[in-house]
């Protein structure tokens, strides 16, 4: 086979798999990702992990084509202004400790800031809204770690309740509970504001009822699990959206990514 019908096969090939056909998304690059570390051999959700080499690599990319990135007092300071189209909002899910032992050190090496999502029951403690049986307990990050971080001003952190539930299959009454009280115990934990919620599995994202709790407890944003992005000024209408960065992508993957603002098709 030929160079030229190698290179032709490859480019159909991502073709097929990065729906360039769509229109570009606009708005503003949010990037969600979860544990930065090696999953165990069990694992059932391994897309669910970035290697550190992998989130470095993205990492460098990211800092050496201009983007800036941005906490989530950043966002409360330009509400009202236009973004630059080369800012990046960071997020992690959860509050693993892999974020502090690989993604805090990478940050801080290239000065950028990053925004962790804590549910706050497992501090310290595992995550047990798994089933260990088919995706194995993990060590959170202790206080000490996230105070260490915050302390740092290379992370902020959001709201991502206090035990993980579905949202969307509680009483209304147990969500605002969830909510508020989440964004209570950090604040009291960080002596500081926290601004930022996120919904545990994105669920309830859509619901007016359960978005209303998230703004009456004090929360400035919410933040979906639905990939895309969201035009800036942002108008609340719905959450801010987010692109989930998996485990499998290469850098062809990850560039593609942020450029269309959609994953891709499998």
């Amino acid at each position: 086979m030929t160079i030229m019908a190698v290179t032709l096969l490859l480019a159909g090939l991502v073709s097929l798999k990065w729906p360039w056909w769509l229109p570009r998304k606009e708005g503003i690059l949010v990037l969600a990702y979860h544990k930065i570390g090696y999953p165990p051999k069990n694992a059932k959700f391994k897309d669910l992990w970035v290697s550190p080499e992998k989130f470095e690599k993205q990492l460098a990319y990211l800092i050496k084509t201009g983007y800036k990135t941005l906490h989530f007092s950043d966002l409360r300071n330009s509400q009202n202004d236009l973004l630059s189209k080369k800012s990046v909002l960071i997020t992690f899910d959860d509050g693993y400790e892999n974020n502090y032992t690989y993604a805090y050190p990478i940050l801080k090496k290239y000065n950028a800031k990053g925004n962790i999502f804590l549910v706050w029951s497992t501090i310290g403690k595992a995550n047990h809204w798994h089933n260990p049986e088919t995706e194995p307990w993990i060590n959170m990050a202790t206080a000490e770690m996230i105070k260490e971080m915050h302390t740092s001003g290379i992370v902020e952190f959001g709201g991502h309740t206090i035990n993980h539930p579905n949202l969307a299959k509680i009483p209304i009454d147990q969500c605002e509970w969830e909510i508020r009280e989440s964004k209570k115990q950090i604040e009291k934990l960080l002596s500081t504001q926290i601004y930022a919620f996120a919904y545990p599995y994105g669920a309830g994202a859509r619901n007016k009822e359960i978005r209303g709790k998230v703004f009456e407890s004090g929360y400035e944003f919410d933040f979906s699990f639905k990939e895309g992005k969201t035009p800036w000024p942002w108008d609340k209408k719905t959450p801010i959206d987010r692109l989930y960065i998996k485990g499998k992508e290469d850098m062809l993957d990850f560039i593609l990514h942020i450029r269309n603002g959609r994953g891709p098709i499998a």
